[in-house]
C-alpha cells in the first residue's frame, strides 16, 4: 500500500531515499502508464497499446507486460529483465500534483509507505537548514518534467480520440498448441487505414506535432505481442511445474 503525503522540511528534515532497480512494487500490475517519450524506447521490447482510464473513462497508453491480470513478467525479481524502463518508474518514492488550474505551482508528495525511504542510508531530502539537498531539487525537477509529459499525453491521446483514429482490438495469443490461449479485452489501437487515408491538412498538422513518428513506433510496438507471449508461455510452463512439486510432495 501506498501512502503519499505532501512532503515537509520539520516532518521529513531526517529522510533519505535509497537509490534501487528493484521494480517488483509493479510485479501485479500487467498494464504500465506511459507518457509521450516512452513509445520512442519501449517499443523495441513492449506491445504499447491504449485502454480506458476507469477513473476518467479518458483512453490512455499503456505498455503491456504481461497477458495474465495481475501478473508483470518483468517485474517479479531484480535485475530487471529489459534495457529500457518506462520513465515513470523512476518517481519512487515521489509524486506530484498541480496546485492551480494553469499548472505553474506544484505540490511534491512522498510516498511514507515506500521501502525506499530511510532515515540512515541513502541521498538526503534536506540540509541541515531544511533547504531542499541537490538531489531533491534534481528529483523536482524530473518530477515537474514528468507531470508535463503526463500532461502531454493526455493531450495527444485526446487529438487521436477526436480524429477517430483509435480502434478497438481484441487480442488473442497461444504461443503454442501446449500454452494457455490469450484473450485480452479492451484494448485500443491506432487504425492504420484511417492513418493511411488522413487528408494531407490532418497528416501535416500531425506531422507538425510530431505525432507521425509516435504512431509509427506504436504501430511497430505491436510486433512485440509474440515477445510477451512467449515469455507468458515460459512464465505459465514453470508456475505450472512448480505447481506439480508441490501436489507431488
Amino acid at each position: 500500500m501506498s501512502k503519499f503525503v505532501p512532503l515537509a522540511k520539520d516532518q521529513h528534515a531526517n529522510l533519505r531515499v535509497r537509490q534501487s532497480g528493484d521494480y517488483t512494487r509493479f510485479k501485479q500490475q500487467n498494464l504500465i502508464p506511459i507518457v509521450v517519450r516512452d513509445f520512442f524506447t519501449l517499443s523495441a521490447e513492449f506491445p504499447l497499446v491504449f485502454v480506458t482510464n476507469q477513473s476518467t473513462e479518458d483512453f490512455m497508453p499503456v505498455a503491456i507486460m504481461g497477458l495474465q491480470e495481475g501478473q508483470n513478467l518483468y517485474c517479479q525479481e531484480e535485475p530487471f529483465p529489459a534495457q529500457v524502463i518506462p520513465v515513470g518508474f523512476g518517481n519512487a518514492p515521489f509524486a506530484i500534483t498541480a496546485t492551480d488550474e494553469n499548472r505553474e505551482q506544484f505540490a511534491v508528495l512522498v510516498d511514507e509507505e515506500s521501502p525506499l525511504l530511510s532515515d540512515n542510508e541513502g541521498e538526503r531530502v534536506f540540509t541541515d537548514d531544511g533547504k531542499n539537498t541537490e538531489y531533491m531539487e534534481a528529483r523536482i525537477e524530473g518530477l515537474i518534467q514528468a507531470a508535463q509529459q503526463n500532461h502531454q499525453t493526455q493531450e495527444i491521446t485526446k487529438y487521436l480520440t477526436e480524429k477517430g483514429l483509435l480502434t478497438t482490438q481484441q487480442v488473442r495469443l497461444q504461443h503454442r498448441p501446449d500454452g494457455r490461449l490469450y484473450n485480452i479485452d479492451g484494448i485500443y489501437v491506432v487504425d492504420e487505414q484511417k492513418f493511411n487515408e488522413l487528408s494531407e491538412e490532418d497528416f501535416l498538422d500531425m506531422r507538425n506535432r510530431g505525432l507521425v513518428a509516435l504512431v509509427y513506433a506504436h504501430l511497430t510496438s505491436l510486433q512485440q505481442l509474440r515477445r510477451i507471449s512467449e515469455r507468458q508461455y515460459a512464465a505459465d510452463k514453470a508456475a505450472d511445474a512448480t505447481q506439480s512439486e508441490e501436489e507431488s510432495s
